[in-house]
């Protein structure tokens, strides 16, 4: 198996296991939190970048972004 595809594997199963989904519309990965006894959410998703570079970005459900973090070594 490829090492390039053995680790997009790797990465896939991990974000499941964190309880991410993967949003086809936008072609990212995404998890909801919830604050405030259910009040108020955030989207804390994952995308992969044209060069393969992993990103992590906080938003609001209406798609402001709070928070963006670059991550060189992989989601984890």
């Amino acid at each position: 198996m490829d090492d390039a595809f053995a680790r997009e594997v790797t990465t896939r199963l991990l974000l499941k296991s964190k309880g991410y989904e993967f949003d086809y519309e936008n072609q990212f990965w995404v998890r909801e939190w919830t604050t405030n006894a259910g009040q108020e959410k955030v989207l804390e998703v994952a995308l992969k970048t044209e060069d393969g570079e992993w990103n992590k970005l906080m938003m609001t459900t209406e798609g402001k972004v709070f928070y963006a973090e670059a991550i060189s070594e992989g989601v984890e």
